[in-house]
């Protein structure tokens, strides 16, 4: 069974929002971000991974930003030194092959080879089994808290990208009748986070044509970032 983080679950139903999975994401990013700007990003067993995985653009953009310049380089220079001998292996095997019946066949494995390199990321691998528990945790709080699903019903569902990853889910791991009884939980949050947002983001697009536009509740004044996080999932900033 997958760990179950119950404690930081709760926090997340408790702080409210959209999605508690991107409430639960974005403090997970957050605190390995910044883990990885001291000494984690030394560790043996880090660097190994790092080695081999590398980042996406945008974790590197946000270490970047960070203080730790000098980690970050050294990071850097070990990951170029892991990728070179295999992308100028697989490019010299394509230029050999270059002209004749397998050039093209060499041609694709470098290819491949080279957007595999660009395509890991260590941040984002461990983003994806912390979300794997939370997912886990939330289903089986569903399943075994006699009080969780009156905190569920009472919440505002998930993000759409969320919504999947809760249905994948639940579908893999849930017996028929639990399943019947989740997605018809599931269904009225859907209908009713969707319903309320179509409302606000339509007052929204009203005070944004009136004179003053400080004017409006506070759902109607961020009615849009809701809207964008609930459709994309992440986070937004209110501008």
């Amino acid at each position: 069974m997958a760990k179950l983080e119950i404690s930081k679950v709760h926090d997340a139903y408790r702080d409210g929002g959209e999605c508690p999975l991107c409430l639960l994401r974005a403090s997970a990013e957050r605190a390995l971000l910044s883990s990885l700007q001291h000494s984690r990003a030394m560790q043996p067993d880090v660097r190994v991974r790092t080695n081999a995985e590398g980042f996406c653009a945008e974790h590197l953009r946000r270490l970047y930003a960070g203080e730790n310049k000098l980690g970050l380089a050294l990071t850097a220079y070990t990951r170029l030194q892991h990728v070179l001998p295999e992308a100028d292996a697989a490019l010299q095997d394509a230029l050999r092959a270059a002209g004749g019946r397998d050039a093209r066949r060499a041609t694709e494995r470098a290819a491949t080879l080279l957007g595999a390199a660009a395509a890991g990321c260590y941040v984002c691998g461990l983003l994806r089994n912390d979300e794997e528990r939370y997912v886990f945790t939330i289903l089986y709080l569903w399943g075994k808290d006699p009080e969780f699903p009156e905190v569920y019903r009472g919440s505002r569902g998930f993000c759409i990208p969320h919504f999947g990853a809760m249905t994948a889910a639940a579908a893999r791991t849930l017996r028929p009748d639990r399943l019947r009884g989740w997605l018809a939980d599931s269904v009225v949050l859907l209908r009713r986070s969707l319903e309320s947002l179509e409302k606000d983001l339509h007052a929204f697009t009203q005070l944004h044509q009136a004179v003053n536009r400080e004017l409006g509740s506070e759902a109607e004044r961020t009615a849009l970032v809701r809207t964008l996080q609930k459709l994309a999932g992440g986070e937004f900033t209110a501008g």
